[in-house]
């Protein structure tokens, strides 16, 4: 029976009166690969604070090796060998690994010589397979080595759990392949892992165990022989999944030589975006997976005018666009924010003929009212066509999330939009709802209208997307591929 190095029992935390974590058990074993997955804000990353000194636990007891431990700090967790590693790293950019591997020396040591400190060290790095020379900066390495940096001084310093909160996700696919030999060398000497994700599939091949969060609770807990993805999504959602049918399989493919949106180098005064460059071409309905929402958020301002751009150009259908200067319209480029408006003194036959007639006069068209009319009616009977989500032109607009977001999509069609951009468009759906808005996307991808869907969930954006980009701390850092 293999002996258990962590357990938190019955773990409590809430800020300003939010309940984030409720009463949540989660046990690691010696040498075991425990992941922990589930929405952003599910409580995950504070859960394991309460090991790792980030987050201490309200209320609740934190065992280590079977005695009670109260952490107060992450010195005092990584003193009792809980070691915390974070996207955003602990090293320092102008160090070189030797000045790193000094400055761990003075929380390393306990009655030996640097002398058989820097042995040690040797050691560990040959185990990792780094091989980088010592004066390397450490701002020189990729976001893979340095992890291994990070990961060496965690067991240099005797630790028995490394918690890796979202980090397997930014790596890429060779970098998670070399991973697995460095995870099974850790097993192999005893030291157990926490992999903390939002999107389980990058973790699945190093697991034993899974357990899934979700309200703060952990709610499902499986065994490397019940982590088949479906049933990992079903219990994320706490609902279970749709059929994958084949309205996901009707992607239209799009137009590479026609580019109708195109950011160069951009930059912006808060650093929010630096250096973001990407195409959206003609046709193609683009996902941008802004895991950390600060991103996504920013592009999002930058189109609606709200965040200066430092530096940098952005082109629509070949155009200079200027955000500062609101002309969305005449670059027929609509924008959906996460929280719909709509006048709600009008119908949704009213809302949708307004918006189209307010922005074609914005761009100098002259629509006639009647043709309008005539318009909206086709476009209510394309759209709201789902079972339980029917509206006339004379209804008004329910509180429904789905129905806003239809109702949006028809807005924007109306106003002859060749562009149009979501930010995080699921994020008050069901399942059911995220199902039926996929369909509105492909039927408005068959317009040959291109989209750029912003969303903070990854695989909000697989069913529909022609490519999917990662961005993260304000440029694009890779391309995924759009299946699961």
């Amino acid at each position: 029976m293999k002996k258990e190095i962590l357990y938190l029992h019955n773990i409590c935390f809430e800020e300003n009166a939010v309940k984030i974590v409720r009463h949540a058990d989660f046990r690691v074993f010696a040498g075991e690969i425990v992941g922990l997955a589930g929405r952003n804000h599910s409580g995950k990353t504070t859960l394991l604070g309460a090991a790792t000194g980030e987050f201490p636990a309200k209320t609740g007891i934190v065992y280590i090796k079977e005695q009670k431990k109260v952490l107060r700090s992450i010195e005092q967790a990584r003193k009792e060998g809980i070691f915390l590693i974070k996207p955003s790293g602990s090293l320092i950019d102008n160090f070189s690994i030797r000045d790193t591997l000094k400055l761990n020396f003075a929380f390393a040591r306990k009655k030996y010589s640097y002398k058989e400190y820097a042995k040690k060290c040797n050691y560990i790095f040959d185990l990792l397979k780094i091989k980088e020379p010592a004066d390397t900066y450490i701002a020189d390495l990729s976001f893979h080595k340095r992890l291994l940096i990070e990961m060496a001084q965690a067991v240099i310093c005797n630790s028995q759990v490394l918690v890796l909160d979202n980090v397997v996700s930014l790596l890429s696919a060779s970098a998670r392949k070399e991973m697995t030999l460095v995870f099974n060398i850790l097993r192999i000497h005893g030291i157990s892992l926490v992999l903390i994700e939002n999107e389980a599939n990058c973790i699945l091949p190093y697991l034993d165990r899974l357990c899934i969060m979700r309200k703060g609770r952990i709610t499902a807990e499986l065994g490397r022989d019940e982590m088949e993805l479906p049933l990992i999504l079903s219990l994320i959602e706490g609902e279970t999944l749709p059929p994958k049918n084949g309205v996901f399989s009707q992607i239209s493919p799009a137009d590479s030589s026609k580019k109708l949106l195109d950011f160069s180098h951009i930059y912006t005064w808060n650093n929010k975006l630096k250096d973001l460059t990407f195409s959206l071409y003609e046709g193609e309905t683009l996902g941008l997976w802004n895991k950390n929402y600060h991103s996504g958020k920013a592009l999002f301002a930058l189109m609606r005018g709200n965040l200066p751009v430092l530096c940098g150009t952005i082109r629509v259908n070949g155009n200079i666009y200027s955000p500062e200067q609101q002309n969305v319209q005449q670059h027929k480029l609509m924008l959906i924010p996460e929280e719909d408006d709509f006048f709600t003194n009008m119908n949704l036959g009213a809302n949708i003929c307004f918006s189209a007639l307010k922005s074609n006069s914005s761009a100098g068209i002259v629509l006639k009212k009647g043709r309008l009319l005539y318009l909206t009616h086709d476009l209510l009977s394309e759209y709201f066509c789902d079972e339980g989500y029917r509206l006339f032109a004379n209804q008004f607009i329910t509180d429904n999330p789905l129905i806003k977001k239809k109702a949006s999509i028809c807005r924007a069609v109306a106003c002859g939009a060749r562009i149009i951009i979501y930010d995080n468009p699921c994020l008050k759906m069901d399942l059911h709802e995220k199902a039926l808005f996929y369909q509105d996307i492909l039927r408005t991808q068959k317009k040959k209208t291109s989209q750029l869907i912003i969303s903070a969930y990854l695989d909000t954006l697989y069913p529909v997307c022609n490519r999917i980009l990662q961005i993260h701390e304000g440029k694009i850092i890779k391309e995924i591929a759009p299946e699961i």
